[in-house]
């Protein structure tokens, strides 16, 4: 994935489609759409929370609306709901050329303050 653009509130990421991350019928896996989409959807919510919070997704929903098999895929994401705690963001996931979204997910993020202090990112114990 590249990120291509950050903006407040907003971000795209594109990817190439490649025959590995087909799934068995020959086009690209729901998985890795998911993915993308979750991605792009992290980084626009990245953009609006306080500087060393962190979000994770806890939640998030797909529709798949047509197939894609080969070129690339970009996801474009906005923040459609900032919080304090959680922030929900729209990711519209296209094919290549660029026509009609391919996915549309809506992902709903818990934001982390003080990140450094989050169990993931703390020593282990001894």
């Amino acid at each position: 994935m590249k990120l291509l653009q950050l903006a407040p509130g907003s971000a795209r990421i594109a990817m190439p489609v490649t025959t590995h991350l087909h799934q068995y019928q020959g086009i690209l896996h729901g998985g890795v759409v998911a993915a993308l989409a979750d991605t792009t959807a992290t980084f626009a919510a990245l953009t609006i929370v306080p500087d060393g919070t962190d979000v994770v997704t806890i939640e998030f929903k797909v529709n798949f609306l047509a197939p894609v098999a080969r070129g690339r895929a970009m996801a474009e994401a906005r923040v459609i709901q900032p919080g304090r705690r959680v922030t929900v963001a729209e990711a519209r996931v296209y094919g290549s050329p660029r026509k009609n979204p391919v996915a549309i997910g809506t992902f709903t993020m818990l934001n982390i303050p003080d990140a450094t202090t989050h169990s993931a990112r703390r020593k282990p114990r001894q």
